[in-house]
């Protein structure tokens, strides 16, 4: 039987923890813009490029939010043209044991939705995720 104590105590608490998390990149896009960050893209154009459908007052609204949660930084360059880039901060990389763990799960559990014809997941989609989300040069362990 599992310990239910800790989730019985949510009256001391402000907020699920789970579910803070989830207000956070749970919003419409923050996880692309945070999966993009994870895959080196750094610039508003190239959120915009890999997100079609994401709408620039949409992608402005959502850095900020992530900014203001820590889990991005920006960077304005003082160059001609300005350039301005965005990283992710270390509580932004320490999401990616979830990222990794959520992908995993929708491979393993909705292939269907994930690949483009009837598929599974292979063990070598899995070591490839793992590869990508948890890297020594991502976030040192």
């Amino acid at each position: 039987m599992r310990n239910l104590e800790f989730f019985e105590d949510l009256e001391n608490m402000r907020n699920c923890p789970i579910e803070v998390t989830l207000n956070i990149i749970g919003k419409k896009w923050a996880i692309n813009i945070i999966r993009d960050l994870f895959k080196g893209k750094t610039r508003f154009s190239e959120f915009l490029d890999s997100n079609p459908q994401l709408s620039t007052k949409m992608l402005s609204l959502r850095l900020k939010e992530l900014q203001k949660s820590d889990i991005i930084k920006k960077t304005i360059k003082s160059t001609t043209p300005v350039i301005i880039e965005y990283c992710l901060t270390q509580q932004g990389k320490n999401l990616n044991k979830i990222l990794f763990q959520l992908a995993e799960f929708s491979l393993k559990n909705y292939p269907n939705k994930v690949y483009n014809k009837i598929s599974n997941a292979t063990e070598d989609d899995i070591s490839s995720l793992k590869k990508f989300f948890l890297a020594d040069d991502i976030h040192p362990i």
